[in-house]
């Protein structure tokens, strides 16, 4: 397929993102910026040694500022059964910040202070170390300091297109 505008090449190319699962998180931050939350399924894994991720962000998005302040984060990894979590701070409920941290069962890190989600399949607790912009987007990478990992079979929550689904094994 040939592209012939850059809208269309945008489209185009979201259309094909929609054929990648993956697993879905919610990204917690609270320091002196106050506490925010935004689901997103764009975390990769860059190394393990040091154990480091980058998050994709778009610069419009309301966690930015307060992220930046903040330097600090949770990656909440979400299970299947925690899809409404996932709704709520993708902001399909229409719930204020504040309101989305009052329907489920939050935490803070004993270390971090960041809120982590109890039931979760893992937490990975950690502190921005680069930030670069790209296009529409903040690329953040985040070295990590703490790490809690369920033992118990659960099935994972999945983004696959533009729909919420779970593995099943």
């Amino acid at each position: 397929m040939r592209i012939t505008s850059s809208s269309e090449s945008a489209q185009n190319y979201r259309d094909a993102m929609a054929k990648v699962a993956s697993g879905v998180h919610v990204i917690t931050t609270d320091g002196v910026a106050g506490h925010y939350g935004i689901t997103m399924t764009a975390v990769t894994s860059v190394t393990d040694n040091p154990p480091t991720l980058l998050l994709c962000i778009n610069q419009k998005a309301g966690i930015q500022p307060v992220l930046q302040a903040n330097g600090q984060l949770c990656v909440n990894v979400l299970a299947a059964d925690q899809l409404d979590v996932a709704r709520h701070f993708a902001g399909m409920t229409q719930l204020s910040n504040h309101e989305r941290f009052l329907q489920n069962q939050w935490q803070s890190h004993p270390h971090s202070n960041q809120p982590q989600l109890e039931g979760a399949l893992a937490h990975l607790h950690g502190h921005i170390i680069e930030r670069h912009e790209v296009g529409s987007h903040s690329i953040f990478y985040v070295a990590i300091d703490h790490i809690y990992s369920d033992q118990t079979t659960k099935d994972a929550l999945l983004y696959f297109e533009r729909q919420f689904g779970h593995t099943a094994f």
